[in-house]
């Protein structure tokens, strides 16, 4: 019977933004960053060896272009020698390319079921730094609740671990804007907000809020955690819009959400948001509050979907 191996990864979000590269070619970031695993958004994949002459992908059922997952399986050939073809089956419970990070629980997912395929000894520390070479969100995906990913400044340096895994009752709730894919993808994105005049202040401000964060997540002050991330995920976005050749993933519904998080806050709600590469924004609040908040976003934009997502698991074999 042909051996297969099942592995479950959950999304992230990074409360403290990865956006920008030292090193492209392995993923090494200019910054270190911290996030949140999502219980509601996660891939599933099954991987087997097989005698065809290519790697090959299902991805929801449909067979899919295979080149990334190809070259990513190629890391491991290169260094624990090589093996045959392996056939990658996923399904994705995370909207694709809209600023969700679908290609973190995917490609944490798959390194997990490598490890198990290859009979690799269950390094978390190995497998973050595997699965930051397929997407370097993906390195945080391998742990459950808060991760920070050191950014470090090699292949060895590079990698993510938990940073608290307790339950401290923050809420996400997504509001999906669109599942449409993006105009521009994360790592073209990054390249061009590098050429902003004000990324270097962005990447030593970050380094400072990263600090901050991890104060607050260990108090457990979530209004210091939203309004910390908020500053944070806008300031990312601004590098976009001040680069050589300015773009930005906003759409108008992305600003009026904005707009109405902040309305909230000042109203006395915990309301803040985070946005990662594509127009959905994440509006950050406690468990206390995530019910009453969700009523007035409805109410407000009822063309919207939203969905509430708490801290979620490490990678696990399923």
């Amino acid at each position: 019977m042909t051996k297969q191996v099942t592995a479950r990864a959950h999304t992230n979000i990074a409360l403290i933004k990865y956006w920008g590269k030292e090193n492209v070619a392995l993923n090494i970031p200019t910054t270190s960053s911290l996030s949140m695993t999502l219980d509601q958004f996660y891939t599933t994949t099954t991987v087997e060896f097989t005698d065809k002459a290519t790697d090959e992908l299902i991805l929801n059922s449909v067979s899919t272009d295979s080149t990334r997952i190809s070259k990513f399986l190629d890391c491991f050939r290169e260094k624990h020698g090589d093996f045959p073809k392996v056939l990658v089956t996923s399904e994705n419970h995370v909207p694709t390319a809209a600023g969700l990070a679908s290609s973190a629980s995917s490609f944490s997912a798959l390194t997990g079921a490598m490890f198990g395929l290859l009979d690799l000894p269950q390094d978390t520390q190995e497998m973050s730094r595997m699965a930051r070479k397929g997407s370097g969100s993906a390195s945080r995906s391998i742990f459950g609740n808060f991760a920070v990913w050191n950014k470090g400044n090699d292949d060895e340096s590079s990698f993510a671990e938990s940073f608290y895994d307790d339950d401290i009752h923050l809420t996400m709730i997504v509001a999906e804007i669109s599942s449409a894919q993006k105009k521009m993808s994360s790592t073209k994105g990054m390249q061009l907000a590098q050429t902003a005049p004000t990324y270097p202040e962005w990447v030593r401000k970050s380094a400072d809020q990263l600090e901050q964060m991890k104060a607050a997540i260990v108090a457990k002050d979530i209004e210091k955690i939203g309004l910390i991330a908020q500053d944070n995920a806008l300031g990312m976005h601004e590098q976009n819009r001040r680069s050589l050749e300015p773009f930005d993933y906003f759409t108008t519904q992305t600003i009026e959400v904005v707009e109405f998080a902040k309305q909230c806050y000042r109203e006395g709600l915990l309301a803040f948001v985070t946005i990662d590469a594509g127009p959905n924004v994440k509006i950050i609040t406690d468990k206390a509050t995530e019910q009453k908040l969700l009523q007035k976003f409805r109410s407000n934009f009822p063309d919207l979907t939203f969905e509430v997502a708490h801290a979620g698991e490490c990678l696990r074999y399923v």
